[in-house]
Protein backbone atom coordinates (compact mmCIF):
# COMPACT_ATOMS: atom_id res chain seq x y z
CA UNK A 1 0.00 0.00 0.00
CA UNK A 2 1.35 3.41 -0.97
CA UNK A 3 2.45 5.47 2.02
CA UNK A 4 0.15 8.36 2.90
CA UNK A 5 1.66 11.54 4.25
CA UNK A 6 -0.22 14.61 5.49
CA UNK A 7 1.83 17.80 5.73
CA UNK A 8 0.22 21.00 6.99
CA UNK A 9 1.32 24.61 6.55
CA UNK A 10 2.65 24.77 10.11
CA UNK A 11 5.12 21.94 9.49
CA UNK A 12 6.29 23.43 6.17
CA UNK A 13 6.95 26.76 7.86
CA UNK A 14 8.80 25.05 10.71
CA UNK A 15 10.88 23.18 8.14
CA UNK A 16 11.93 26.44 6.46
CA UNK A 17 12.76 27.89 9.86
CA UNK A 18 14.87 24.76 10.59
CA UNK A 19 12.79 24.08 13.70
CA UNK A 20 11.93 20.44 12.98
CA UNK A 21 13.28 17.15 14.26
CA UNK A 22 15.23 14.79 11.94
CA UNK A 23 12.09 12.62 11.73
CA UNK A 24 9.94 15.59 10.67
CA UNK A 25 12.56 16.67 8.11
CA UNK A 26 12.48 13.17 6.63
CA UNK A 27 8.69 13.30 6.58
CA UNK A 28 8.72 16.55 4.58
CA UNK A 29 11.33 15.15 2.15
CA UNK A 30 9.27 12.02 1.55
CA UNK A 31 6.09 14.10 1.09
CA UNK A 32 7.81 16.30 -1.51
CA UNK A 33 8.95 13.23 -3.46
CA UNK A 34 5.45 11.73 -3.64
CA UNK A 35 4.25 13.88 -6.55
CA UNK A 36 4.83 17.07 -8.50
CA UNK A 37 1.93 18.88 -6.81
CA UNK A 38 3.55 18.52 -3.38
CA UNK A 39 6.87 19.77 -4.75
CA UNK A 40 5.19 22.81 -6.32
CA UNK A 41 3.52 23.63 -3.01
CA UNK A 42 6.84 23.41 -1.18
CA UNK A 43 8.55 25.59 -3.81
CA UNK A 44 5.81 28.18 -3.28
CA UNK A 45 6.63 28.33 0.44
CA UNK A 46 10.38 28.41 -0.27
CA UNK A 47 9.98 31.25 -2.80
CA UNK A 48 7.95 33.30 -0.33
CA UNK A 49 10.55 32.70 2.38
CA UNK A 50 13.53 33.53 0.14
CA UNK A 51 11.81 36.62 -1.22
CA UNK A 52 10.77 37.87 2.21
CA UNK A 53 14.40 37.83 3.39
CA UNK A 54 15.17 40.42 0.71
CA UNK A 55 12.07 42.54 1.31
CA UNK A 56 13.15 46.10 2.06
CA UNK A 57 9.88 48.06 2.05
CA UNK A 58 9.80 48.36 5.84
CA UNK A 59 13.04 47.97 7.83
CA UNK A 60 10.99 47.06 10.93
CA UNK A 61 9.55 43.95 9.29
CA UNK A 62 11.90 41.06 9.96
CA UNK A 63 11.55 38.11 7.55
CA UNK A 64 12.23 35.51 10.19
CA UNK A 65 9.77 37.06 12.61
CA UNK A 66 7.13 37.36 9.91
CA UNK A 67 7.36 33.67 9.11
CA UNK A 68 7.21 32.92 12.82
CA UNK A 69 4.04 34.98 13.01
CA UNK A 70 2.56 33.13 10.06
CA UNK A 71 3.42 29.85 11.80
CA UNK A 72 1.62 31.05 14.93
CA UNK A 73 -1.44 31.94 12.88
CA UNK A 74 -1.49 28.39 11.49
CA UNK A 75 -1.34 27.00 15.02
CA UNK A 76 -4.18 29.26 16.12
CA UNK A 77 -6.35 28.15 13.20
CA UNK A 78 -5.70 24.53 14.07
CA UNK A 79 -6.36 24.95 17.82
CA UNK A 80 -9.76 26.44 18.59
CA UNK A 81 -8.82 27.23 22.19
CA UNK A 82 -5.76 29.33 21.37
CA UNK A 83 -4.82 31.93 23.92
CA UNK A 84 -5.95 35.45 23.02
CA UNK A 85 -3.01 37.82 23.05
CA UNK A 86 -3.42 41.59 23.31
CA UNK A 87 -1.41 43.34 20.62
CA UNK A 88 -0.92 47.04 20.08
CA UNK A 89 -1.75 48.67 16.76
CA UNK A 90 1.86 48.75 15.58
CA UNK A 91 2.32 44.99 16.05
CA UNK A 92 -0.88 44.33 14.13
CA UNK A 93 0.37 46.56 11.32
CA UNK A 94 3.56 44.54 11.06
CA UNK A 95 1.63 41.27 10.93
CA UNK A 96 -0.76 42.71 8.36
CA UNK A 97 2.17 43.88 6.24
CA UNK A 98 3.75 40.44 6.42
CA UNK A 99 0.50 38.72 5.47
CA UNK A 100 -0.08 41.12 2.58
CA UNK A 101 3.44 40.54 1.36
CA UNK A 102 3.01 36.77 1.54
CA UNK A 103 -0.29 37.02 -0.33
CA UNK A 104 1.39 39.14 -2.98
CA UNK A 105 4.29 36.74 -3.22
CA UNK A 106 1.85 33.85 -3.66
CA UNK A 107 0.15 35.67 -6.52
CA UNK A 108 3.54 36.40 -8.07
CA UNK A 109 4.56 32.76 -7.74
CA UNK A 110 1.43 31.37 -9.37
CA UNK A 111 1.51 33.88 -12.23
CA UNK A 112 5.21 33.55 -12.98
CA UNK A 113 5.89 29.91 -12.27
CA UNK A 114 2.95 27.55 -11.78
CA UNK A 115 0.89 28.65 -14.77
CA UNK A 116 3.87 28.34 -17.11
CA UNK A 117 5.67 25.27 -15.82
CA UNK A 118 7.00 22.77 -18.35
CA UNK A 119 6.97 19.10 -17.42
CA UNK A 120 10.01 17.48 -19.05
CA UNK A 121 9.67 13.72 -18.58
CA UNK A 122 11.26 10.62 -20.11
CA UNK A 123 10.25 6.98 -20.24
CA UNK A 124 12.28 4.51 -22.30
CA UNK A 125 14.27 7.09 -24.29
CA UNK A 126 16.91 9.67 -23.36
CA UNK A 127 15.86 13.21 -24.36
CA UNK A 128 17.51 16.63 -24.66
CA UNK A 129 15.81 20.01 -24.34
CA UNK A 130 16.94 23.64 -24.50
CA UNK A 131 15.62 26.09 -21.90
CA UNK A 132 14.69 29.73 -22.53
CA UNK A 133 18.13 30.95 -21.36
CA UNK A 134 20.00 28.64 -23.76
CA UNK A 135 20.89 26.04 -21.13
CA UNK A 136 20.75 22.45 -22.44
CA UNK A 137 19.40 19.55 -20.37
CA UNK A 138 19.81 15.87 -21.20
CA UNK A 139 17.41 13.67 -19.26
CA UNK A 140 18.18 9.99 -18.74
CA UNK A 141 15.43 7.36 -18.94
CA UNK A 142 12.57 7.53 -16.41
CA UNK A 143 13.37 11.02 -15.13
CA UNK A 144 11.25 14.10 -14.45
CA UNK A 145 12.31 17.76 -14.51
CA UNK A 146 10.06 20.81 -14.00
CA UNK A 147 11.15 24.21 -15.30
CA UNK A 148 9.46 27.51 -16.20
CA UNK A 149 8.62 28.21 -19.81
CA UNK A 150 10.51 31.49 -19.39
CA UNK A 151 12.88 32.47 -16.59
CA UNK A 152 11.86 35.65 -14.74
CA UNK A 153 13.15 37.35 -11.64
CA UNK A 154 16.68 37.20 -10.27
CA UNK A 155 17.14 33.42 -10.41
CA UNK A 156 16.73 30.54 -12.85
CA UNK A 157 15.00 27.82 -10.83
CA UNK A 158 14.24 24.23 -11.91
CA UNK A 159 13.32 21.06 -10.02
CA UNK A 160 14.66 17.56 -10.67
CA UNK A 161 11.85 15.50 -9.14
CA UNK A 162 13.36 12.11 -9.96
CA UNK A 163 15.99 10.39 -12.06
CA UNK A 164 19.18 11.65 -13.68
CA UNK A 165 20.02 14.69 -15.79
CA UNK A 166 23.06 16.40 -17.29
CA UNK A 167 23.01 20.21 -17.17
CA UNK A 168 25.01 22.42 -19.52
CA UNK A 169 24.09 25.81 -18.05
CA UNK A 170 24.35 29.04 -20.02
CA UNK A 171 26.58 31.52 -18.19
CA UNK A 172 24.83 34.41 -16.44
CA UNK A 173 26.66 35.75 -13.40
CA UNK A 174 23.82 38.06 -12.39
CA UNK A 175 21.14 35.35 -12.56
CA UNK A 176 22.26 32.11 -10.89
CA UNK A 177 20.85 28.77 -12.02
CA UNK A 178 19.36 26.82 -9.10
CA UNK A 179 18.25 23.18 -9.06
CA UNK A 180 16.31 21.61 -6.24
CA UNK A 181 16.52 17.82 -5.92
CA UNK A 182 14.62 16.66 -2.86
CA UNK A 183 15.94 18.78 0.00
CA UNK A 184 19.25 19.43 -1.80
CA UNK A 185 19.96 22.76 -3.55
CA UNK A 186 22.49 23.07 -6.40
CA UNK A 187 23.59 26.55 -7.45
CA UNK A 188 25.73 27.62 -10.44
CA UNK A 189 26.16 30.58 -12.76
CA UNK A 190 27.35 28.67 -15.83
CA UNK A 191 28.87 25.19 -15.88
CA UNK A 192 28.22 21.54 -16.77
CA UNK A 193 27.46 18.77 -14.32
CA UNK A 194 25.47 15.59 -13.74
CA UNK A 195 22.75 15.16 -11.09
CA UNK A 196 21.05 12.00 -9.84
CA UNK A 197 17.99 12.09 -7.56
CA UNK A 198 16.96 8.53 -6.70
CA UNK A 199 15.70 6.68 -3.63
CA UNK A 200 16.55 9.45 -1.17
CA UNK A 201 20.10 9.91 -2.49
CA UNK A 202 21.36 12.88 -4.52
CA UNK A 203 24.68 12.75 -6.37
CA UNK A 204 26.35 15.64 -8.21
CA UNK A 205 29.37 15.21 -10.53
CA UNK A 206 31.07 18.28 -12.04
CA UNK A 207 32.59 18.39 -15.54
CA UNK A 208 33.32 22.12 -15.90
CA UNK A 209 33.12 25.21 -13.70
CA UNK A 210 32.26 25.37 -10.00
CA UNK A 211 29.07 24.01 -8.42
CA UNK A 212 27.69 24.86 -4.96
CA UNK A 213 25.71 22.09 -3.27
CA UNK A 214 23.72 22.78 -0.07
CA UNK A 215 21.81 20.48 2.25
CA UNK A 216 20.32 21.16 5.68
CA UNK A 217 22.51 24.22 6.34
CA UNK A 218 25.76 22.60 5.10
CA UNK A 219 27.47 23.54 1.84
CA UNK A 220 30.33 22.29 -0.36
CA UNK A 221 31.95 23.67 -3.51
CA UNK A 222 32.78 21.22 -6.29
CA UNK A 223 35.36 21.66 -9.04
CA UNK A 224 35.81 19.60 -12.24
CA UNK A 225 36.44 15.95 -11.47
CA UNK A 226 34.81 16.15 -8.03
CA UNK A 227 31.48 14.82 -6.81
CA UNK A 228 29.29 14.83 -3.74
CA UNK A 229 26.56 12.47 -2.67
CA UNK A 230 23.87 13.26 -0.15
CA UNK A 231 21.93 10.79 1.96
CA UNK A 232 18.91 13.02 2.47
CA UNK A 233 17.64 11.20 5.55
CA UNK A 234 20.80 12.24 7.41
CA UNK A 235 21.54 15.45 5.49
CA UNK A 236 25.23 14.55 5.32
CA UNK A 237 27.35 15.77 2.38
CA UNK A 238 30.14 13.41 1.29
CA UNK A 239 32.64 14.97 -1.12
CA UNK A 240 35.18 12.91 -3.08
CA UNK A 241 37.07 12.64 -6.36
CA UNK A 242 35.07 11.20 -9.23
CA UNK A 243 37.07 8.17 -10.42
CA UNK A 244 35.65 7.48 -13.90
CA UNK A 245 33.52 8.62 -16.86
CA UNK A 246 30.91 5.88 -16.65
CA UNK A 247 28.22 8.32 -15.42
CA UNK A 248 28.26 9.82 -18.91
CA UNK A 249 27.04 6.64 -20.66
CA UNK A 250 23.54 7.90 -21.49
CA UNK A 251 24.94 10.91 -23.37
CA UNK A 252 28.03 9.34 -24.96
CA UNK A 253 26.16 6.12 -25.85
CA UNK A 254 29.04 4.02 -24.57
CA UNK A 255 30.40 2.53 -21.37
CA UNK A 256 33.97 3.82 -21.20
CA UNK A 257 35.77 1.63 -18.65
CA UNK A 258 39.38 2.61 -18.02
CA UNK A 259 40.79 0.62 -15.08
CA UNK A 260 37.35 0.54 -13.49
CA UNK A 261 36.70 -2.01 -10.70
CA UNK A 262 34.22 -4.69 -11.70
CA UNK A 263 31.96 -3.70 -8.77
CA UNK A 264 31.65 -0.15 -10.15
CA UNK A 265 31.07 -1.44 -13.71
CA UNK A 266 28.28 -3.71 -12.47
CA UNK A 267 26.72 -0.80 -10.56
CA UNK A 268 26.42 1.21 -13.78
CA UNK A 269 25.13 -1.77 -15.78
CA UNK A 270 22.39 -2.29 -13.20
CA UNK A 271 21.38 1.33 -13.57
CA UNK A 272 21.52 1.38 -17.37
CA UNK A 273 19.69 -1.92 -17.95
CA UNK A 274 17.49 -1.89 -14.84
CA UNK A 275 19.03 -5.25 -13.96
CA UNK A 276 19.98 -7.03 -10.74
CA UNK A 277 23.57 -8.22 -11.17
CA UNK A 278 25.28 -9.59 -8.06
CA UNK A 279 28.98 -10.36 -7.59
CA UNK A 280 29.09 -13.53 -5.50
CA UNK A 281 32.76 -13.60 -4.56
CA UNK A 282 34.33 -10.54 -2.93
CA UNK A 283 37.68 -11.08 -4.65
CA UNK A 284 36.01 -10.32 -7.98
CA UNK A 285 35.02 -6.78 -6.92
CA UNK A 286 38.44 -5.23 -7.62
CA UNK A 287 39.10 -6.87 -11.00
CA UNK A 288 39.84 -3.97 -13.38
CA UNK A 289 37.76 -3.58 -16.52
CA UNK A 290 39.55 -1.98 -19.50
CA UNK A 291 37.19 -1.83 -22.42
CA UNK A 292 34.53 0.22 -24.18
CA UNK A 293 31.03 -1.11 -24.80
CA UNK A 294 28.17 0.42 -26.76
CA UNK A 295 24.98 1.16 -24.83
CA UNK A 296 22.91 -0.29 -27.69
CA UNK A 297 24.58 -3.67 -27.15
CA UNK A 298 22.68 -6.25 -25.10
CA UNK A 299 23.46 -6.88 -21.46
CA UNK A 300 24.02 -10.57 -22.22
CA UNK A 301 26.71 -9.76 -24.79
CA UNK A 302 28.52 -7.38 -22.42
CA UNK A 303 28.47 -9.90 -19.57
CA UNK A 304 29.66 -12.67 -21.88
CA UNK A 305 32.74 -10.62 -22.79
CA UNK A 306 33.38 -9.83 -19.11
CA UNK A 307 33.03 -13.48 -18.08
CA UNK A 308 35.44 -14.65 -20.78
CA UNK A 309 37.97 -11.94 -19.90
CA UNK A 310 38.07 -12.83 -16.21
CA UNK A 311 37.13 -16.50 -16.55
CA UNK A 312 34.14 -16.18 -14.26
CA UNK A 313 30.78 -17.95 -14.37
CA UNK A 314 27.39 -16.36 -14.99
CA UNK A 315 24.24 -17.82 -13.48
CA UNK A 316 20.65 -16.59 -13.67
CA UNK A 317 18.21 -17.09 -10.81
CA UNK A 318 14.75 -15.59 -11.35
CA UNK A 319 15.43 -11.88 -11.79
CA UNK A 320 19.04 -12.01 -10.58
CA UNK A 321 22.28 -12.40 -12.55
CA UNK A 322 25.06 -13.85 -10.44
CA UNK A 323 28.77 -13.50 -11.24
CA UNK A 324 30.99 -16.05 -9.49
Amino acid sequence: MKKQLHINDELLISYLLQEVSPEQATQVTEWRALNAENERRFEQFRLIWDSSKNFKADPDIDAYASLQQLKQRAVEQKTRHAKIVSLNNYTWLKIAAAVLFIAGSSWLYFNRFVDHQVKFETQELVKTDTLSDGSMITLNKYALLNYPEKFTGSQRMVTLLKGEAFFNVAHNKTKPFIITAGSTTIKVVGTSFNVINKKGIVEVIVETGVVQVSENGSMVLLKPGEKVWVQQASGKLVKETNPDKLYNYYRSKEFLANNVPLSRFVEVLNQAYDSHIIIKRKELNNLLVNSTFRTDDTLDNILTIVSRTFKITIEKEQNRIILK
